[in-house]
């Protein structure tokens, strides 16, 4: 049988076919590696990683993404190290998307590592992980000179929902680059009851970045900011439509009862996801007042927009019909 015939799994033939000088011979064999259901051929395609022709090294990588585990995750960590740009993102990639516990420990380890790229790559795929020994190199990392390893840092510590990472949090809403502070202004939204983590998000509702801005008004409603309300009215004045939509969204989740006019002079804008936030904002508040801006848009011409005037109008308590 040539080895290249569909059903060929040997893996002494494979091992052969990994030593042809052909780079092309060898990422054939990679993928018949992958393809392989023997237990030997994860390390086979982990040793492939430093193989000298980049696109036997990329193959192995992608062979990787459908496997898991502590070797996996340390074979991706190393790869992160590649002289391929290219590959170190591909391996970053994957690597964010690895969920096994024992690798976690050599991710933290790396959080120090005097590469910049390695120390955001390693944060990332801790993000989602909640690994609490991850708490204090994060912290430290909010103070790191390279932007993105701060950035991931604050995301991570959002996850880990830890009170001891509040003050740093808090500082980084001061960060002078806006990807940082947005990602540390989302970040605080576990700590509901630390009256620094509510001044922070409602002082970034009047950010210099938009994106930033768009943050806090998500965040205030989510914390459940009712001190916040002053700001996201002044917010529906914003020059970015994106900033108003959330600022709409979160003052009906708030209750604001004092955002009723400006929430119904929205009923009149342009762009009709202000106008759905809007509507919906007015049904969840259920202001008698908001009767008078509601009724001249039941039939609004977009149809989402009609449907939550109309609910809006249903919500209203009956006395004042």
């Amino acid at each position: 049988m040539s080895l290249f015939d569909e059903d060929e799994t040997d893996l002494d033939a494979l091992a052969e076919q990994l030593r042809s000088s052909d780079p092309a011979d060898r990422r054939v064999a990679v993928v018949k590696l992958v393809d392989s259901p023997a237990p030997e051929a994860e390390g086979m395609i982990l040793g492939l990683l430093g193989d000298a022709d980049a696109g036997v090294r990329e193959t192995a990588l992608r062979g990787l993404d459908g496997l898991d585990g502590a070797a996996i995750i340390a074979g991706l960590v190393a790869a992160l190290a590649d002289p391929e740009p290219a590959l170190r993102a591909i391996a970053a990639e994957i690597l964010a998307t690895r969920k096994a516990v024992e690798g976690m420990p050599l991710l933290v380890e790396r959080i120090t590592h005097p590469d910049g790229f390695i120390r955001a790559a390693v944060l990332h795929a801790l993000i989602e992980r909640r690994f609490a020994p991850a708490l204090a190199p994060a912290l430290a990392a909010l103070g790191d000179a390279e932007t993105p390893v701060r950035r991931e840092a604050a995301s991570v510590l959002g996850w880990l929902q830890n009170p001891q990472a509040v003050p740093g949090l808090v500082t980084a809403t001061l960060d002078e680059d806006a990807e940082v502070r947005r990602h540390a202004t989302g970040a605080l939204v576990f700590a509901r009851d630390s009256e620094a983590a509510a001044t922070a998000v409602i002082a970034r509702l009047s950010d210099s970045d938009w994106q930033v801005r768009q943050e806090a008004a998500d965040a205030s409603a989510r914390m459940g900011l009712k001190p916040a309300i002053p700001a996201l009215i002044a917010a529906m004045a914003d020059p970015y439509w994106q900033v108003r939509v959330k600022a709409a969204n979160s003052l009906g989740k708030l209750r604001g009862a004092e955002a009723v006019a400006v929430l119904g002079q929205a009923l009149g804008h342009d762009i009709s996801n202000l106008r759905k936030e809007a509507a919906a904002a007015l049904g969840e508040i259920a202001e008698p007042s908001a009767r008078l801006f509601l009724e001249p848009y039941a039939d609004d011409p977009d149809p989402d927009v009609r449907k939550l005037v109309r609910w809006a109008l249903s919500r209203l308590p009956s006395a004042s019909r």
